[in-house]
């Protein structure tokens, strides 16, 4: 991410969450970034537009946070997915966007509202997918169903303590309590074969176009030589970083790339380019690269 970029995109937050999105304008947006209108205009096309580079900003953190609590652990480790879910929350609370989620569902805006609606589809469809991974009971036909009590579950717990103390819970503890009182749901719908929600239920507001690994793999070499070529800066610190590109771009290239050193590089370059020019450009490559991974990991199972 360019400092201009990340500039912009600080100072914008700073202000949706101080003042509010919708009591925030561009001019101060300008202002509080010391920037002319210019280039505000060269990054972003509206104030809609940062507010979701912010949200995407924090979305892929998170992201990064749970593949980094998962790697090397087992896919039906309990305290894994409950640590995944916790830094979702604890990113977003950290970032302070319950405000600006509140501000965008009172708006009237169609494209917000389209958008966080995706990302709530998303996340459940995370928690569905995990679901089935860790209890070898749960299955693709009731996993939403789950999905959407165990988030119910652990909103209303939250809600429930706030209104009666100002004193922090451990998110934790209550994503433990609540998965804990899950499982025999899990186990009597299963029984009874009753679905609340229809299959794929979620399918059109989630779905993305299909495409070939072959073509993923070509974009994310392409991306990493791009990034190879345009950093000319020396250095021990940077040559580290080049070694990282090179070996992901020697082993996306082999017939049967090794997916556990993949993940293992990947979060080693994340961290390498944390806070630098290249971050945003890096967090684009990273995403590409693992969903290719798990495109892979999904072929290996068939």
């Amino acid at each position: 991410m360019t400092s201009k970029r990340k500039q912009i995109i600080d100072a914008a937050h700073r202000l949706f969450i101080a003042k509010g999105f919708h009591q925030t304008s561009i001019q101060d947006i300008l202002n509080e970034a010391e920037i002319s209108k210019g280039t505000f205009y060269n990054y972003f096309t509206s104030k809609n537009e940062s507010l979701i580079a912010i949200l995407e900003f924090v979305r892929e953190e998170g992201n990064q946070k749970r593949r980094e609590i998962a790697h090397g652990k087992a896919k039906d480790d309990e305290e894994v997915f409950i640590k995944q879910i916790a830094v979702r929350m604890n990113t977003n609370r950290q970032h302070n966007l319950v405000a600006l989620f509140e501000s965008v569902f009172s708006s009237k805006d169609a494209d917000l509202k389209a958008y966080l609606k995706r990302e709530h589809c998303v996340e459940l469809e995370w928690i569905a997918k995990r679901l089935i991974e860790v209890f070898p009971l749960e299955t693709d036909r009731y996993a939403l169903d789950h999905a959407v009590i165990l988030l119910g579950i652990i909103h209303h717990l939250l809600h429930g303590w706030t209104l009666g103390t100002s004193e922090e819970i451990e998110t934790e503890k209550v994503i433990h309590f609540a998965l804990a009182r899950i499982k025999p749901i899990i186990e009597e719908q299963i029984q009874s074969e009753e679905v609340f929600f229809p299959e794929n239920w979620l399918g059109l507001a989630t779905r993305e176009v299909e495409t070939d690994t072959d073509k993923m793999i070509k974009q994310v070499v392409t991306q990493l030589e791009d990034l190879l070529k345009n950093d000319q800066r020396e250095g021990e610190d940077i040559s580290k970083k080049r070694d990282y590109i090179q070996f992901l771009l020697n082993e996306f290239q082999e017939e049967h790339p090794r997916l556990f050193l993949l993940e293992s590089v990947l979060i080693s370059l994340s961290h390498a380019f944390r806070e630098s020019e290249d971050e945003q450009e890096v967090r684009k490559i990273t995403e590409n690269a693992w969903g290719i991974i798990e495109k892979l990991e999904k072929g290996n199972k068939l």
